[in-house]
């Protein structure tokens, strides 16, 4: 009898050692993960012309890639004017690979449906998106579609140069439809 009282007593602390175990470890994981919105808060576009790699470093950020303090893509680009999502395309940097999608011609013809299917794909398997958006007169800028809303639309997240406020746009998809199709950039995780 005294077996089985031991032995019941040494099972039950080992179960509860183990789910105390596993729920210090689930909130770990959660402390460890930020949202995208908390990245984006604390991120800068360090110049006037670095919205392309300013968003590739936030989606390294988001991903436990690179450190929060890392620029590094920011200072080699610096104010390069003539550069595109096609100066990361097919590039791995700390584990994720990039590709460019949908540089089509704009217009009526283009691929919306398949434009924001992929938009969708990237986003159920828990990637962000990097899309390319009118930004005034003849300038465009770059913005990490974050999640989507119950009403189809998609809520990204975006810094300006000097901005002092996290920029938060909640109207992605009007804003494609807007200017008749757009660029993105994707990533997978290769290591």
């Amino acid at each position: 009898m005294k077996t089985v009282l031991r032995t019941s007593l040494l099972m039950l602390l080992f179960g509860s050692f183990l789910m105390l175990n596993a729920q210090n470890n689930r909130s770990n994981n959660q402390k460890d993960k930020q949202s995208l919105g908390s990245i984006a808060s604390k991120h800068k576009q360090i110049y006037d012309m670095s919205c392309i790699p300013m968003s590739v470093e936030m989606v390294l950020k988001y991903n436990h890639r690179v450190a929060p303090n890392y620029y590094e893509l920011q200072k080699d680009w610096k104010n390069k004017a003539d550069g595109t999502f096609g100066s990361f395309d097919g590039k791995t940097l700390s584990g994720l690979k990039f590709k460019l999608q949908f540089n089509l011609t704009r217009g009526d013809d283009f691929p919306f449906d398949r434009l924001f299917s992929t938009i969708d794909d990237e986003l159920a398997a828990g990637r962000k998106v990097i899309v390319s958006l009118p930004s005034g007169n003849n300038f465009w800028h770059m913005y990490i579609v974050d999640k989507k809303t119950v009403s189809g639309e998609y809520i990204a997240y975006s810094r300006y140069y000097n901005g002092k406020n996290l920029i938060i746009k909640d109207d992605v998809k009007k804003s494609i439809y807007g200017c008749k199709g757009t660029d993105i950039l994707t990533y997978t995780i290769v290591d």
